[in-house]
């Protein structure tokens, strides 16, 4: 602990004050800062192979030369950062571990054994107490259990004891089923299937890989859900199971299994057909951003032969297109495709939705906006009309300027930051001045009610210059809501650049200019032109794009697509040879 923040610990002894110098047990969010370290740790150091759940750290190799070549890493690791680990309690060259109430061996995960023989002990239930407390416990298995929630509800309508001959024998069957259950280690790199089915009582699913399980799910319907119709039910199972299992199948391709027609045909992504139930047709437009083939358990043959054929359709220029989009500081969809056009690079706009659907910097940092209310603004009429200024911080550094001081022109959404030590009035004077030298005076600055923007030093400077200033009214962050969204735009970017590098947060200064550079380089979709362009109308000169990448210049064979297709079966792409390019259409 650091030395100034000692004291925060401190606790009565024998009438002295003693204080910790490491983190103790039971401070609130001692765990929390130990894991945090820990991950500081393995991606600083890029311990691909190397994870850990608080103090317990596992280290893992395809191999025994491997593992022995990642022990050493994490032991370099170990030392550079002073880790004392305890010899007695480490383990080392082990083929299979027991980890979190699992045994993982051979690329299998099962329960682990020593936890099942309290199980397999379990006495028979003789109230609904001791009954509550043994199916929660069952629950706590239901992932190794196909069926599960059908098969628990003998015990859900239980009001007589002792248990009878029946209810005693499906307890033991479920004890014997978990303790001999057995499931695949998930690999992502091998194709997912989704079977799914319901039930008059339950839905359940399995999630498998080779025709083995990695995972199930299943849950017993509501009263009302009972009452939906076949249909309804079996695509409710679809939808819930998907939902279950987003983090696996977002932007990867799939094979969902249903032994329903009608309910393939509804969620085939090839069919337009035109539906009339309202629910169904929003769980479609929901299912619509995973990749997937559907499939009718007793269908024909052909079907299935169609999904294999999208296969051929994927590219080694794939990871060519995510890379581009890393080295663009991740943009959305529209202004990324927007500059893949302006470059004439070959993709297609699903390529880059596909592209942008697996970054996974972009799956865990960006977040969800939703389409505000319909409310009249006061609209800027050309560049430099309007200026939004807003403070953001304070942020973690590594140097004395914990503050981004953020700028935004209202018509061409051209961003300004700047990184400040305070959030003062004489921050913001300086911060305007760099803008006023290059860009001239707006005429009007509009910001929040912080302390440095109500101060009568700043309205003098203004006044002085001849530029207006207007406030927001209090506690309505959307009456400045276009620097606001701006401050969440630029600093996002940031962090996502920092994560692609590897960097640390507290660099952020580091990485600042690139992404104000990709910002106003790329399309403001409320525009519909880049803040460049709309600010000096002419395009902003860009290091990604200029030409086309070597990847595309250097001779030798690329895919090329097929336009034209004589069946289902024809693949998407050809292989071509590259000769040559010419630089008059690389720019």
């Amino acid at each position: 602990i650091l030395e100034d923040e000692r004291f925060y610990t401190a606790f009565e002894a024998c009438g002295k004050l003693f204080q910790f110098k490491r983190i103790p047990f039971g401070v609130t969010n001692g765990v929390a800062s130990f894991q945090r370290i820990i991950d500081f740790i393995i991606e600083k150091e890029n311990l691909k192979n190397t994870f850990a759940y608080i103090d317990d750290v596992t280290i893992c190799g395809k191999d025994l030369a491997e593992h022995e070549i990642n022990l050493n890493k994490f032991m370099d690791a170990a030392k550079k950062y002073r880790l004392t680990i305890n010899e007695n309690k480490s383990k080392f060259r082990l083929t299979n571990i027991k980890l979190l109430g699992c045994e993982i061996a051979h690329g299998t995960l099962k329960p682990d054994p020593d936890r099942m023989k309290s199980l397999l002990d379990m006495p028979l239930p003789k109230d609904k107490k001791s009954l509550k407390r043994a199916l929660g416990m069952f629950s706590h298995y239901s992932k190794w259990i196909p069926r599960f929630s059908y098969k628990i509800k003998p015990f859900s309508n239980i009001s007589n004891f002792p248990l009878g001959s029946q209810a005693e024998e499906h307890f033991e069957n479920l004890k014997k089923e978990i303790s001999r259950s057995t499931m695949t280690v998930v690999d992502l790199s091998m194709p997912m299937t989704v079977e799914t089915d319901a039930s008059e009582h339950a839905i359940g699913a399995t999630l498998g890989q080779e025709g083995r399980p990695v995972a199930f799910y299943s849950r017993t319907l509501s009263p009302s859900e009972k009452r939906h119709p076949s249909v309804e039910k079996e695509a409710y199972a679809i939808v819930e199971s998907i939902r279950k299992w987003r983090h696996f199948l977002l932007g990867r391709h799939f094979t969902l299994i249903t032994d329903q027609e009608s309910v393939s045909y509804v969620f085939n992504q090839r069919h337009t057909c035109k539906i009339k139930n309202d629910k169904i047709m929003r769980w479609r437009l929901e299912l619509s951003c995973f990749s997937y083939t559907i499939i009718h358990r007793p269908g024909k043959a052909n079907v299935v032969a169609d999904g294999l054929s999208r296969v051929c359709g994927s590219t080694h220029s794939a990871g060519q297109l995510l890379q581009l989009h890393k080295d663009l500081c991740h943009p959305g969809i529209r202004r990324f495709f927007h500059f893949i056009k302006s470059k004439n690079l070959p993709f297609s706009i699903d390529e880059v939705r596909k592209a942008i659907f697996s970054c996974k910097e972009c799956r865990e940092l960006k977040p969800l906006f939703f389409k505000p209310s319909n409310e009249p603004l006061i609209k800027a009429t050309k560049p430099m009309e309007r200026l939004s200024l807003d403070f953001k911080g304070p942020l973690p550094s590594c140097s004395r300027n914990k503050y981004l001081l953020t700028m935004v022109d209202e018509y061409s959404r051209f961003p300004f930051a700047y990184p400040c030590p305070d959030v003062s009035s004489q921050s913001v004077i300086r911060g305007l001045l760099e803008v006023f030298s290059i860009f001239g005076l707006p005429s009007l600055v509009h910001t929040d009610r912080g302390k440095g923007f109500m101060s009568k030093e700043l309205s003098e400077f203004l006044h002085k210059k001849g530029v207006a200033i207007s406030h927001s009214t209090p506690y309505n962050p959307s009456g400045n809501g276009q620097i606001e969204k701006y401050n969440g735009v630029i600093w996002k970017t940031v962090q996502l650049a920092l994560k692609t590098n590897g960097a640390d947060i507290s660099s952020w200064e580091s990485v600042l200019h690139d992404a104000l550079h990709s910002i106003r380089s790329l399309l403001c979709t409320s525009t519909n032109e880049t803040p460049h362009e709309r600010m000096f109308r002419h395009d902003r000169k860009t290091t990604n794009g200029v030409s086309l990448p070597t990847w595309l210049t250097t001779p030798g064979p690329v895919l090329v697509k097929r336009h034209v297709r004589t069946s289902k079966s024809d693949p998407l792409v050809d292989e071509a040879e590259l000769m040559e390019v010419n630089p008059h259409y690389a720019h």
